[in-house]
């Protein structure tokens, strides 16, 4: 069985992989940002809450600003990783392309 990508395949990935560079750092930026804020979003509910100091943390992880936050991460994690695993297929149809290239070559 002979394996094939056309060249307009190829070049697909490639536009692919050249057009989301800064969208997929953009995308781990905010990943990282947001586990940053998660530290002022618990900090918040922890002033805003009473009792004990157990208490307060308790009440701030419950909080609703906390659960929206956990919400957002996990959100911009999938994005990422969806945009990542994109970018590897596309990666994977270069590198097969490149590799059929070079044995036709050989031939």
């Amino acid at each position: 069985m002979a394996f094939e990508i056309s060249q307009e395949k190829m070049e697909s990935a490639m536009m692919f992989l050249a057009q989301t560079d800064i969208p997929a750092a953009q995308a781990k930026g905010k990943v990282k940002a947001l586990d940053q804020y998660g530290r002022t979003v618990k900090a918040f509910g922890f002033l805003e809450a009473t009792g004990t100091v157990a208490e307060r943390e308790a009440k701030s992880y419950a909080s609703d600003k906390w659960k929206q936050h956990v919400d957002n991460v996990e959100q911009a994690v999938i994005d990422a990783e969806t945009l990542d695993n994109q970018r590897a297929s596309a990666m994977g149809v270069r590198d097969v392309w490149r590799t059929l290239q070079a044995n036709r070559r050989q031939v």
